[in-house]
């Protein structure tokens, strides 16, 4: 099974491309990142109790009014204003969520190998490379467009509630997606239509496709595991020397 990490820059189109995926003629099992960060600070969940534990003292505001079963949720906005910009409790913050969100990847994609047996998973996180999250992928896609085409998407998008000087702020706090380029495995350009992008993520999906001798192999327990072991040694390598250089 191959693991397809798949990420983006803000208004680069990776939420489309993760959507094309998902469905007909691809429909390849879908792990969202995203949504994942959202289930483990649920009320009741330990990443729950350690952000309300740290964070709370600070901001009065970070729970939202009791719902109809009298749980008290995170004020998402809230404490995404008071992290923004402070690095060290941005650090505490994914610190608290980063281990969660990796024991329920690591579920999925067992489950996925064990049951659903799909050749491909795509593991979508707009974090990849900056969590590290790459390392544990065979495969690694990011969606990119030019500067200028993500700041028009994004005002374009959510100029409704962002002026221009927020809009530079966002994609300052991202990784670049020239950074991203470099590390990423595959690159699919969109800068066009949607025409474009589907005929550019047919061709990368057809390069990146396991072989049926590759997947005989992964069902061979200990074949499985040694094929598993290189990739992670090979990207934490060749990745590690990556980031040396532009440091």
């Amino acid at each position: 099974m191959l693991v397809l990490g798949l990420t983006g820059g803000i208004a680069t189109g990776k939420s489309t491309v993760a959507a094309i995926l998902s469905s007909p003629p691809y429909s390849l099992p879908l792990i969202d990142a995203d949504k994942i960060a959202r289930e483990v600070v649920l009320p009741d969940t330990q990443g729950y109790a350690k952000i309300v534990a740290h964070f709370a003292p600070n901001i009065p505001d970070l729970l939202l009014p009791p719902d109809e079963y009298g749980k008290r949720g995170l004020n998402r906005p809230v404490l995404g204003r008071y992290i923004f910009g402070n690095e060290t409790e941005r650090k505490v913050l994914n610190a608290i969520i980063h281990p969660e969100v990796r024991k329920a990847i690591f579920r999925k994609l067992v489950y996925h190998w064990l049951v659903s047996r799909a050749d491909i998973v795509v593991l979508d996180i707009p974090l990849l490379f900056e969590a590290k999250f790459d390392l544990f992928c065979g495969v690694t896609m990011v969606v990119a467009c030019t500067p200028d085409l993500q700041r028009t998407r994004l005002l374009k998008r959510d100029g409704h509630v962002l002026t221009e000087k927020d809009v530079e702020q966002r994609i300052a706090s991202q990784m670049s997606i020239e950074e991203k380029a470099q590390l990423a495995d595959v690159v699919v350009w969109n800068n066009g239509g949607l025409d474009e992008l589907n005929t550019k993520l047919a061709a990368a999906i057809a390069s990146v496709r396991p072989s049926r001798l590759t997947k005989w192999i992964e069902w061979i327990p200990p074949l499985g595991l040694a094929m598993a072991l290189a990739c992670f040694i090979r990207r934490y390598f060749s990745k590690s020397g990556a980031r040396e250089k532009k440091t």
